[in-house]
């Protein structure tokens, strides 16, 4: 997680609403400040989530396993402990909220929630749009069809090594109906005071899948030999994302105002020819598009999503993959900067790291193949 600057009034809050509660701990649960747990509150979205938590006002406390460095904010305690493993450190530790960044199968969840002090008020649980599993309709909404984990699921889950499990990639095709799973625990568990916010592809500053950076980096990159960018055709083809910071305003209100049951929350379709201009734009880009159709793109053998971030899979089950229907969220609240504003920062935080690899995109010859079938 970037490093966060507070401001000094922020940072004196902080440490007064701590001492306040060591003294007065009623304070935690019947004003304003809240005491949260944060799980997952070193990586990308925890710690947007932390963010929005202290400023706020709240009392927060992160558990991590103590592989990603922790918050330096002050007031945040870093409790360490693998949610796999023992929980104990968490004994003792009242909390209203909690927010689980990092929960991929319901044995994770049942584990934290007989944790924790049962008193919750809150338990927001980080589910996926994945959990879907088809996408065939445009503008689908949580009303849609979900469909249960099979004993296939599970034994996947089972395999995986201690450090795999801790990692969305590694359940592969087991990840969405996994959180389907861990969605339905919660409900058991805990009934109205369970929200499960099912995001769509995460992009911002921090972000370590790489879809958005990939275009950004290789769109100001753009000149000379690598001037022409070979991108997927039709211009139209829509893209859905949303900013990291947004969604954890959107978690951070769920606390806020007693949001219960299943969200979709991601950002508004916006067509590709769109986001690359828009990239260009903020990045003074010199580069020249060349939109290559579909079809030359599977006869090259090179795959969408991966080697082309942002493209969705050419499958008529994920035909509508990026046009997730978010009505109900936006009218509880939810909203979503403009793509320029998550562009800027995106920007920046990339061009210090241009020693980094990528996690995807098209390598040197993937793009002269296409480069090549799309002479134009």
């Amino acid at each position: 997680m970037p490093d966060l600057l507070l401001p000094t009034t922020l940072v004196v809050r902080s440490f007064y609403i701590l001492w306040v509660f060591d003294r007065f701990p009623v304070i935690g649960s019947k004003g304003n400040c809240m005491r949260c747990l944060v799980v997952g509150g070193t990586g990308f979205l925890g710690g947007a989530i932390v963010d929005a938590l202290v400023e706020g006002g709240h009392l927060v406390s992160i558990l991590s396993r103590g592989i990603t460095k922790a918050s330096s904010i002050p007031g945040v305690e870093v409790i360490q402990a693998d949610r796999y493993e023992d929980l104990t450190p968490l004994e003792n530790k009242p909390f209203d909220w909690v927010f689980d960044t990092c929960a991929f199968t319901p044995e994770a969840v049942e584990r934290l929630l007989k944790a924790i002090d049962p008193a919750i008020t809150r338990y927001v649980l980080i589910s996926s749009v994945s959990a879907y599993g088809t996408f065939i309709e445009d503008g689908q909404d949580e009303t849609a069809t979900v469909p249960d984990a099979k004993p296939s699921d599970f034994e996947t889950a089972a395999s995986l090594s201690s450090e795999d499990r801790a990692s969305a990639f590694a359940y592969g095709a087991s990840y969405g109906p996994l959180k389907r799973a861990c969605e339905r625990k919660a409900d058991e568990m805990l009934g109205e005071r369970a929200t499960s916010l099912r995001v769509g592809l995460l992009v911002g500053a921090g972000d370590y899948s790489d879809r958005l950076t990939w275009w950004v980096r290789r769109l100001d990159q753009a000149h000379d030999v690598r001037q022409r960018v070979p991108a997927p055709a039709p211009k139209d083809r829509f893209v859905q994302m949303i900013d990291v910071k947004d969604v954890a305003q959107f978690a951070v209100r769920c606390g806020n105002e007693a949001l219960t049951g299943v969200w979709n929350v991601t950002g508004e379709p916006i067509p590709m020819a769109e986001v690359l201009s828009q990239i260009a734009e903020v990045s003074n880009s010199e580069a020249e598009i060349v939109w290559v159709e579909e079809s030359s793109i599977m006869a090259a053998d090179i795959a969408p999503w991966s080697d082309i971030p942002l493209m969705a899979p050419s499958l008529p089950e994920f035909r509508c993959f990026l046009s997730i229907g978010t009505e109900k969220a936006k009218l509880a609240g939810l909203t979503c900067r403009p793509l320029r504003e998550t562009i800027l920062p995106l920007l920046s935080w990339d061009r210090a790291r241009r020693h980094v690899p990528l996690k995807c995109g098209m390598k040197t010859d993937q793009e002269t193949q296409l480069l090549e079938a799309s002479p134009s």
